[in-house]
């Protein structure tokens, strides 16, 4: 039997719609109108996700949502509706909610995200599964080593999937011209690149880290130039979340590549390395990539897992990075005990990489030779307490500002680009790049 499926949508025709789609790709449907007889289904019945509506009689998704995680916490929840402002989507995905759709719906993005948060369910259910006694029968971290036949330490690649983002990527060591990155905001960009840069040899390639801020023509040949400095035999440019690249910035870029003038006296090759945080097909699809950076960009791309994708990885991933901190420092380095292994594993870091330095930083600040389950516990608590959201800092809230405001302005300017841009005062290639997506889905 294929993994079940409730369906909660007052709409009869959209209703049978989500039945048909969930059926004919092999889910076991149960569909229902009725938020309190779907409650009921829920107490009665065990199903691997929900799908549900926002605005009906009697319980509002919301309401029914926050039923369910009372109930089942455990159970993923994707939301279909035909509109929702960005302040509820934000709260749906800050409460849990695994997928936020918005109608016309996009069946492909619908079914891709289905399987995804069942997979993550799964494999959370696995992870349980695993006593604290098993876990400490394991090598300790400073003991551990992988064994891929190349040098790799951004991840300690013990789990399939990390081991498989590293050899991915020293597959692409010698790509020719663009490279993508994919992979999760908070996710440690410099560490890949120097992984790859690891792959080269000595004195062979001089990579730029470009400063977004001074990513004009004159801006990009400098640091370009400063690069290129070292007498590097090829110079490697790598931009950082790319999908938030102004026009200017990107003919820039593309003007670097041709070597148009001023980059026609560069006498290095030149290649670029593109951070995004998502599939470059989705942000296309969502408006956040146009033509021009999506051809631009090419095809060789590599996926960076998340942290949550890894677990197996980031308790060694912790005591190096706090290795690291404690060297920098000048302190010893104190040990994980077991039970402080697994609460790092089984920890939700949605923030990746960002969010666990930040709670390595406040580990070698701890005076003591060996970190427990309750140190960590009162460290996540802290960090908690002192973070905005799910490790959000304060650019990322500026940018959901920006994105409203722009929003806003273009429904009041009945959608025209130009007139919103006006009343803003901004360039009309901001308001495009903010405009709201159809979709907006979980990763």
């Amino acid at each position: 039997m294929g993994k079940r499926v409730l369906i909660l949508d007052d709409d009869a025709d959209f209703n049978n719609l989500l039945t048909d789609i969930f059926s004919q790709a092999d889910y076991d449907v149960t569909s229902e109108r009725d938020p309190e007889v779907a409650v009921d289904l829920l107490s009665q019945s065990e199903f691997d996700l929900v799908v549900t509506d926002q605005k009906m009689p009697g319980l509002s998704g919301e309401e029914f949502i926050r039923e369910v995680k009372s109930s089942k916490p455990e159970i993923p929840i994707i939301m279909v509706s035909g509109y929702l402002d960005n302040d509820t989507i934000r709260r749906l995905i800050k409460d849990g909610v695994g997928g936020v759709f918005l109608k016309p719906l996009n069946v492909f993005s619908l079914l891709k995200r289905t399987a995804a948060l069942i997979e993550e369910r799964d494999a959370g259910r696995r992870r349980k599964s695993k006593s604290d006694e098993e876990q400490s029968t394991e090598l300790e971290p400073e003991e551990y080593q992988h064994a891929l036949p190349f040098g790799f330490t951004s991840l300690p690649c013990k789990s399939p999937l990390s081991q498989e983002f590293a050899k991915k990527l020293y597959s692409l060591r010698n790509f020719k011209t663009n490279l993508i990155i994919i992979a999760p905001t908070g996710s440690d960009i410099s560490a890949y690149v120097e992984d790859l840069s690891g792959f080269s040899q000595p004195g062979e390639e001089a990579f730029v880290y470009a400063d977004t801020r001074k990513l004009d023509n004159a801006g990009l040949l400098a640091q370009i130039e400063e690069g290129s400095r070292s007498g590097a035999n090829r110079v490697t440019v790598v931009i950082n979340h790319a999908e938030r690249l102004s026009g200017s910035q990107k003919k820039a870029i593309f003007a670097a590549s041709s070597k148009e003038e001023p980059f026609d006296q560069l006498a290095q090759p030149l290649r670029f390395i593109f951070h995004v945080p998502s599939d470059l097909d989705e942000l296309y699809d969502n408006g956040e990539i146009d033509d021009d950076l999506y051809m631009f960009m090419g095809t060789s791309e590599v996926k960076a897992p998340a942290l949550n994708e890894i677990r197996e990885d980031i308790p060694l991933l912790a005591y190096s990075l706090l290795k690291a901190e404690c060297e920098a420092r000048g302190t010893a380095v104190p040990s994980l005990e077991p039970p402080a292994r697994v609460f790092l594993r089984d920890f939700d870091w949605q923030g990746n990489a960002a969010e666990l330095k930040r709670h390595v930083v406040a580990m070698a600040d701890k005076d003591t030779s060996q970190l427990s389950r309750g140190d960590l516990q009162e460290i996540a608590a802290a960090q908690k307490t002192n973070s905005t959201g799910k490790g959000l800092d304060l650019r990322y809230e500026l940018e959901n500002f920006r994105a409203d405001l722009c929003n806003a302005a273009l429904l009041l300017c009945a959608k025209d680009v130009n007139l919103a841009a006006s009343m803003l005062g901004l360039p009309a290639e901001v308001i495009v790049s903010n405009k709201q997506p159809e979709a907006t889905t979980q990763k």
